[in-house]
């Protein structure tokens, strides 16, 4: 449970902020200071790109897969409806281009942003090294600023399923065709990254 609650609050401060800012230095901020402070709790993952691909890799049930996922989609709608509460309204994250355009996109961020996660915090070489939360969290300004302009650069179902199924709650009218892209460009990026980090193999201690 307190995996659960741990993946939960994360993915809350971190949409939250996606949600109010949109500011990508602020989003990597907390980002990584959630990285530090589940770490060694819940294994930080707060997107279910990179839960799938740590599933993957470490052959978790997918049991275990969907309850952490639960918890970060759950943590999503939580956000966006404290946003929806502080400031009145929220902003329905849509892509700028072509959903074929926009899917590519985002299967090659979730792609690189999963397998920075797997690379420093699973990998031989980064054992005992604690720069992962410094990673992680500034993956995410050079991959927001390369993919807002396209899909809007989400590479997070939490953000999205966060943000759509509050508007459904609301009353909002929801493109589904994007939501189907956002969430399944994600998991699609996450399960590359995690073939990838085998076929490198990224996890020995030297070249």
């Amino acid at each position: 449970m307190k995996k659960l609650v741990m993946e939960f609050l994360g993915t809350f401060f971190l949409v939250l902020t996606v949600a109010v800012t949109g500011n990508p230095l602020a989003i990597a901020s907390v980002l990584m200071a959630w990285t530090y402070i589940g770490g060694f709790v819940s294994g930080a993952h707060y997107n279910p790109a990179v839960s799938l691909a740590v599933g993957i890799r470490s052959g978790h049930e997918w049991i275990h897969i969907a309850y952490y996922t639960l918890a970060q989609v759950l943590g999503g709608i939580i956000a966006y409806a404290t946003t929806y509460y502080l400031h009145g309204s929220i902003h329905i994250p849509a892509p700028a281009v072509g959903l074929v355009q926009a899917f590519i996109v985002e299967i090659l961020l979730a792609f690189v942003f999963t397998l920075v996660v797997l690379t420093v915090s699973t990998a031989e070489v980064f054992k005992n090294n604690y720069v992962f939360g410094f990673a992680i969290g500034f993956t995410i300004p050079a991959l927001v600023y390369l993919g807002t302009p396209i899909s809007g650069g989400l590479f997070n179902p939490a953000i999205a399923l966060g943000a759509n199924l509050l508007g459904v709650i609301r009353g909002m009218p929801v493109m589904w065709s994007e939501v189907g892209m956002y969430v399944g460009g994600a998991l699609i990026g996450g399960a590359l990254a995690a073939y990838a980090f085998d076929y490198f193999r990224l996890d020995s201690k030297r070249p």
